[in-house]
């Protein structure tokens, strides 16, 4: 048998680390028994097929692992809001499943949990109705985004996902190509009707369009000054069973968002569109900024992994304790506040924690900024998908934190504002009416 070589050696040594493993020259040296001088040689001789961490003495090395046939190494970038691309770093897809990313200026780099992302590339991982579209570009990945593997995400991101959340981007993929919807509205109701009946087509067998919001991406170009990234929920068909119903609620968000911004709260700017068949509510992006631009942004479910741990109670606790390690001022938190009690005065049951989202404008020094608000409305009403029954019960009486005494009533009188308005939509029906006339009185 012929000997094994130096280098040989060293990557099967790196291989058998384990979940989270590396080892330092030294480790290697007793290991091998041979000189630091021959360890040294070797390491260099690998080139990409390992990874070094840190510096001098403290550099610790890693097996590096191809991203599913893509290379293990892939370059980020950062689109600002001029549409400026700065190079940021250099990402690693190492053995175990963990990401190492290594910044280009400074000396800052993060190591995630194998099988995870860094917490400021959480926003490349699909999710919900968007995310089980990129399915059907890969049969062979699981049916639920959230359990895909870092490998798994990294490919999509790489290979097909040119419009993420957030403002980085990998490898050259920093510029996507434009899917434009008519400027001219009749013309964009044809658009919106047919893009609707094209995703009809492709949704994924046991999915319904009453159990959540489907939506689609478009952008709306008429000309610099008005050019739109929206984010476009739809309604199923409206002479369906649930189509009425989830009519009524895309305008309930309407006026949920028109009421917290007439407050001063900063909201995803909506607009509706209604065709003879669906109703869409049309929301602008604010993680894109004019036809390029960009700004970063994460969900509170990221932060709270990254910064808090622990089992998540809701967006106020979170807040809380990022609060408390001088992340967020206590201003912010008050709105946070403000906005989990408003949700819950108007029957928003779907305030997880996908749903409230921070600009993050220095990753390596994060101070996390309130992002515009969105998602929110009546969520109790939404259809059973189950036994297919329409829920019209006012609103009950809601549980909330103790000591914000001033924010809850702040957030009460703007409910009632909600209800007031509500109880007088048109495209609600007679119950849903005098549902939100008992809900109003009920508060």
């Amino acid at each position: 048998m012929l000997p094994i070589s130096l280098p040989a050696q060293i990557l099967t040594l790196l291989c058998e680390c384990g979940f989270g493993g590396s080892l330092t020259a030294r480790d290697l040296q007793v290991a091998t028994g041979k000189s630091q001088s021959s360890v040294s040689l070797a390491l260099g001789s690998l080139g990409e097929q390992i990874c070094r961490m840190g510096a001098a003495r403290r550099t610790r090395y890693a097996a590096t692992k191809d991203i599913l046939g893509l290379a293990a190494q892939q370059h980020l970038f950062i689109t600002n809001a001029n549409a400026d691309i700065t190079p940021f770093g250099q990402l690693t897809h190492l053995h175990d499943g963990s990401v190492f990313v290594k910044t280009l200026v400074g000396d800052k780099s993060w190591r995630s949990a194998p099988n995870e992302l860094p917490w400021f590339l959480r926003p490349l991982q699909p999710q919900g109705f968007l995310g089980r579209q990129y399915k059907l570009l890969r049969p062979d990945f699981p049916d639920d985004p959230d359990t895909w593997i870092a490998a798994q995400t990294l490919y999509l991101a790489i290979n097909h996902i040119t419009h993420p959340p957030g403002a980085v981007s990998i490898g050259a993929n920093t510029h996507y190509a434009v899917l434009g919807a008519p400027f001219d509205l009749p013309a964009r109701r044809q658009y919106y009707d047919a893009a609707t009946g094209n995703i009809g087509k492709t949704l994924p067998a046991h999915s319904s369009a009453g159990g959540e919001q489907p939506k689609f991406l478009v952008e709306i170009n008429g000309g610099d000054a008005s050019y739109q990234h929206l984010i476009v929920k739809f309604s199923p068909p409206h002479d369906t069973p649930f189509g009425q119903r989830w009519r009524a609620l895309l305008q309930l968000e309407k006026l949920a968002l028109d009421t917290l911004n007439e407050e001063g709260i900063a909201t995803a700017k909506t607009s509706i569109v209604e065709s003879q068949t669906r109703t869409y509510l049309e929301s602008q992006r604010f993680d894109r900024i004019g036809i390029c631009g960009r700004r970063h942004v994460v969900s509170i479910d990221t932060l709270h992994d990254e910064f808090v741990g622990g089992s998540r109670q809701h967006w106020i606790h979170t807040c809380e304790q990022l609060a408390a390690k001088k992340m967020l001022s206590l201003q912010t938190l008050k709105q946070v506040v403000q906005l989990y009690a408003f949700g819950q005065f108007i029957g928003n049951t779907d305030m997880h924690f996908g749903n409230l989202a921070f600009f993050i404008d220095d990753i390596a020094t994060p101070e996390p900024i309130l992002a515009p608000v969105y998602d929110m409305l009546p969520m109790m009403w939404r259809p059973n998908i189950h036994d297919g029954t329409f829920d019209v019960t006012p609103i009950r009486e809601q549980p909330l934190v103790p000591s914000y005494t001033p924010e809850y009533a702040t957030a009460h009188a703007w409910a009632m504002t909600f209800w007031q308005k509500a109880a007088t939509l048109s495209v609600l029906d007679g119950a849903m009416r005098q549902a939100c006339v008992a809900s109003g009185a009920r508060l």
